[in-house]
């Protein structure tokens, strides 16, 4: 097949994939069970608030004194009685469905009302602060003194009781509710980078609170009407309970078990099932605040309807993973060699012999897989992922962003978000597999065994604790050291990583420090417990080039005196260069080549590796067209059949479309998933 054909291929099932993944809000709602039985009731207590008049007619107010009480639970006297009648022959069924109306005419307004005016309000005092901020703020605490409960029986017992006078004193006893709520997220946005760039455009304010405010402030403030209209039909009843809330002859379901508190012991049903309508209602409104509150939220949204990718079973093999994963070619999948030092070793017997024959501290890591679960179903990310390092050796992970480097790591750190899940594959351990361990031997193993570094390190530490209450947890947890030994500790490490003035800045928040002493101090958390293997994902990024080299000849200096094998995740083919004895370099979630950083780097066996190394700029490119790789990395969700590097690939042919290379050797210590490798090893 020519290779535009395949390219058009690929992008039809990518706009496909995209397609079935922007799903409509039902169908979101009809993937969760409980949000849509939610929905269901509402819709009819809805449908029973606006047709209920139409169908019951005058059922609800007729009064049949020579038959009351009847029990319930009966068709002998039409569907109106199946739930009973009270004490006046009228049936509780039809009475149910005339109060629905009036119970939702009473908390729907009030919440409407609170929520448009309080949310506005809110986000326009957020959003300018100041004097305006301060003077809503006083308003909000002043009808907040108040209980909304205790004002609502007073002022309508100072007026007469009616439904236009419930629906005013709830919605405006809850506007501080909307408002505080409103004032707290927009001032929070406030200070954001964003927020300033819309004001160096020009951006008005309410404009930039329609724009920018309220998309991020909005399913907040949707959970909290759903919930406030538990809160106001819970009020309503309360005081239709009173006597001062809905009156004869209208009905509502508050007035229904005030109406039948007094005969529950000879008919039960009169006060009950308005009880259990309450209930059921309430329960059911907060259910669908929570389902309204992720789908709402732009960060939180995709997870709706995730499908749960099919269990494998615990012996799967990479073979299998990768055959399962999208556009893979069975015959042709292959994996990684797991030994770093025999490049020809059998595939099939490196997950068997891997506990038994890996040096002491050790990492390998045999044919990982790992799925996120998406609405259009299961998307393979790392696809038989495999690679081997040694205690005192640093291993890189290389390749562009999005091939899998971080979820690879996080895989074997066992920090995969919810959405996603180890599909295949072992992570031996001195001899122990990593990923098949429970959480109480994970928590074990975290720190002396294995520990990470994360590239934002004022995202990994806690903002709220000293630094020196942070590096002195793992002594705590793992060496149940005191609390004062455990701050010596701390003292000691921070040292050790050159931080200056160490025992009088223990006491100083992450906030206090710059960048590159903030990725120092990460880095001493990560080996306090003197970790066998350590994980760094992308330690730099962000860092200034005088910074950089320093962090990374401190974890050169660290890995050499503490004897750990480094994993370090980069796309920095510089970094590589100079701090890494082998290099593994990933492309669409596998593992295209392996081998030492010199020989790799002088005389590349793939394609992909070839065109990154031609893209580093040089000296002979002065004045010259830069090279590139053309073209992108494929979406996980639309990855090509046969080799995932032939849209890109000078190279491609035929065989290319049809069959996966496998990861096989190509010379000593050498592998490359490519056809053609022995050519390019032999070229």
């Amino acid at each position: 097949m020519p290779q535009t054909d395949m390219s058009v291929k690929a992008t039809s099932q990518k706009v496909t994939s995209e397609k079935v993944t922007r799903r409509r809000w039902p169908a979101l709602l009809l993937q969760d069970r409980f949000a849509f039985a939610a929905a269901l009731v509402l819709v009819a207590v809805a449908v029973c608030a606006v047709l209920g008049p139409l169908l019951i007619g005058d059922l609800a107010t007729r009064q049949n004194l020579r038959d009351p009480g009847r029990p319930p639970f009966s068709l002998d006297h039409g569907w109106a009685f199946v739930l009973g009648s009270d004490s006046l022959g009228r049936p509780v069924a039809a009475r149910l469905i005339a109060a629905a109306g009036t119970t939702l005419s009473v908390a729907v307004p009030a919440v409407l009302c609170s929520l448009a005016v309080g949310s506005v309000w809110g986000m326009w005092a957020g959003y300018h602060g100041g004097w305006r901020e301060n003077v809503s703020l006083r308003i909000a605490d002043v009808i907040l003194s108040f209980p909304s409960l205790l004002l609502a029986v007073v002022v309508l017992y100072v007026f007469s009781p009616s439904a236009v006078g419930i629906v005013l004193v709830l919605a405006i006893a809850r506007i501080p509710v909307y408002l505080r709520t409103a004032r707290a997220e927009s001032a929070e946005l406030r200070s954001r980078l964003f927020m300033d760039a819309a004001r160096t455009f020009g951006t008005s304010s309410w404009a930039g609170i329609r724009r920018h405010v309220a998309p991020t402030v909005l399913p907040t403030l949707l959970t909290v009407a759903a919930l406030d209209f538990c809160f106001v039909m819970l009020t309503e009843s309360s005081l239709s309970f009173l006597g001062i809330g809905i009156q004869p002859p209208d009905v509502s379901w508050g007035l229904m078990v005030a109406q039948g508190r007094q005969e529950l012991q000879s008919a039960w049903w009169i006060a009950v099932f308005p009880g259990l309508a309450i209930v059921v209602t309430t329960v059911s409104a907060t259910i669908l605040a929570a389902w309204a509150r992720l789908s709402t939220d732009p960060g939180q949204r995709w997870r709706q309807g995730l499908r749960r990718a099919p269990r494998r079973s615990p012996g799967a093999t990479a073979q299998t993973a990768v055959e399962s994963s999208p556009g893979s070619a069975g015959s042709g999948a292959g994996r990684a060699l797991p030994s770093p030092a025999v490049s020809s070793s059998s595939p099939s017997s490196s997950a068997s012999s891997a506990s038994s024959s890996s040096p002491t501290g050790t990492l390998v890591v045999d044919g990982l897989s790992v799925d996120v679960r998406t609405p259009a179903g299961p998307v393979a990310v790392v696809r038989g992922v495999s690679f081997a390092v040694r205690s005192g050796e640093t291993l890189a992970l290389l390749g562009e962003s999005g091939c899998g480097k971080s979820m690879t790591a996080h895989a074997v750190a066992g920090l995969l978000d919810a959405a996603a899940e180890v599909g295949a594959g072992h992570a031996w351990l001195d001899g122990e597999d990593v990923l098949a361990l429970g959480p109480w031997a994970r928590r074990r193993l975290a720190g002396p065994g294995l520990s990470i570094v994360f590239q934002d390190a004022l995202s990994a530490l806690n903002p709220v604790l000293t630094v020196g209450t942070q590096l002195a947890e793992p002594f705590r947890i793992h060496e149940r050291m005191s609390r004062r030994a455990a701050r010596a500790k701390a003292v000691e490490l921070m040292e050790r990583v050159g931080i200056p003035e160490a025992r009088s800045r223990a006491g100083a928040y992450p906030h206090q420090f710059s960048g590159g002493m903030r990725q120092r101090l990460l880095i001493a958390m990560a080996v306090a417990l003197r970790p066998k293997v350590l994980l760094a994902d992308e330690p730099t990024t962000a860092l200034d080039v005088t910074v950089q080299a320093q962090i990374m000849d401190l974890l050169a200096e660290l890995r050499s005196e503490q004897r750990m094998a480094l994993v370090l995740i980069t796309h920095d083919l510089g970094l590589v260069a100079e701090h890494a004895d082998r290099v593994a370099v990933m492309y669409a979630g596998t593992v295209v080549e392996t081998g030492r950083v010199a020989d790799v780097f002088s005389r590349p066996h793939h394609p992909y590796t070839r065109g990154l190394l031609e893209s580093v700029p040089a000296e002979q490119h002065k004045g010259s067209r830069l090279d590139s790789i053309p073209g992108s990395p494929p979406d996980p969700r639309s990855v090509p059949t046969g080799c995932a590097f032939r849209t890109r690939c000078p190279l491609a042919r035929e065989v290319c479309a049809t069959h996966r290379p496998p990861l096989a050797g190509t010379g000593t210590d050498r592998a490359a998933a490519c056809h053609f490798g022995k050519e390019l090893a032999d070229a």
